[in-house]
């Protein structure tokens, strides 16, 4: 019976790991398993009673519930769930899984306001290049006929080649000269 149980485990892990690197699964491993050990010292009321088989079925549990979260977040959600718990019982997975999907969103709207700051500095230095003079008509790929200007590189959103109407000269696209130097800052 026991023999049968190791075997359904171990087929259990493996399918968790399908899709990972050794080295993802080692961290996504490590992590749960700290983050359970942190749930088993701060609650061991109900952690002693378990048996270790009912440890080994608590990780691989554990490790299914929590197979795409991100390093990192499942155990900042467990520290989270400790220190804000006032009912003193060892959580269900869906407890931990709310508050690591509130720590994701806060995560994500940190990175979005980050990446609207990038941008913000980028469209800040092209109008101040604008400013200074500097505009399609001194781009290297400008091209001047007569009153306008007409975009001849071809990966520009402002390329028309030899036809259309042509481009206004105060505005910059993404392939002017010196401006993946802004972006990469």
């Amino acid at each position: 019976m026991q023999n049968a149980l190791i075997q359904s485990n171990k087929g259990q892990i493996q399918a968790i790991k399908h899709g990972m690197t050794e080295q993802q699964w080692a961290i996504y491993d490590a992590e749960i398993s700290v983050g359970l050990l942190k749930l088993r010292t701060a609650y061991p009321t109900q952690a002693r009673n378990y048996s270790a088989n009912e440890h080994e079925m608590l990780m691989i549990v554990w490790l299914e519930a929590f197979a795409g979260l991100r390093a990192g977040v499942f155990c900042e959600a467990v520290a989270q769930f400790i220190a804000t718990d006032r009912k003193g019982f060892f959580p269900s997975p869906g407890q931990i899984m709310g508050i690591a999907v509130q720590i994701e969103t806060e995560q994500a709207k940190q990175r979005e306001d980050e990446q609207t700051k990038r941008l913000a500095a980028y469209c800040g230095e092209m109008q101040r290049r604008v400013d200074g003079g500097l505009n399609c008509a001194s781009c290297r790929f400008g091209e001047s006929r007569g009153a306008r200007l007409f975009c001849q590189n071809p990966e520009s959103y402002k390329y028309e080649g030899r036809h259309g109407y042509g481009t206004t000269a105060e505005i910059l696209c993404e392939h002017y000269c010196g401006v993946m130097e802004i972006a990469n800052d």
